[in-house]
């Protein structure tokens, strides 16, 4: 059986992507965008929690501080890991497929 699906060619000078190329890694857009994110999201978090807490002593400020800098930073990364992949996959690296005209 054929395989009739296209297939993209090798550059003529099989080098294949230089460094200098606009493209991106999708791994590393996601983990990027997800530790940017995550950092964004603790600071909201810690500021949403400072803003928002009723604490009445200095350690459940520090427990509520934690619990919303671990949502906050969590809520991030998620959604930053969204986006990176979102924007790994636009602008990513297409490996090319090699042709095996033996088989």
């Amino acid at each position: 059986m054929e395989d009739s699906e296209p297939q993209s060619q090798l550059p003529e000078d099989h080098t294949g992507h230089s460094s200098r190329s606009g493209t991106i890694d999708p791994s590393e857009s996601v983990t990027g965008v997800a530790i940017v994110f995550g950092i964004i999201g603790a600071v909201v978090g810690i500021v949403a929690t400072i803003l928002t807490a009723d604490a009445s002593g200095g350690l459940e400020w520090i427990a509520c501080c934690i619990i919303g800098v671990l949502a906050g930073g969590s809520a991030g990364i998620v959604i930053g890991g969204l986006f990176g992949a979102i924007f790994g996959v636009l602008r990513g690296v297409t490996v090319p497929t090699l042709r095996h005209p033996e088989r």
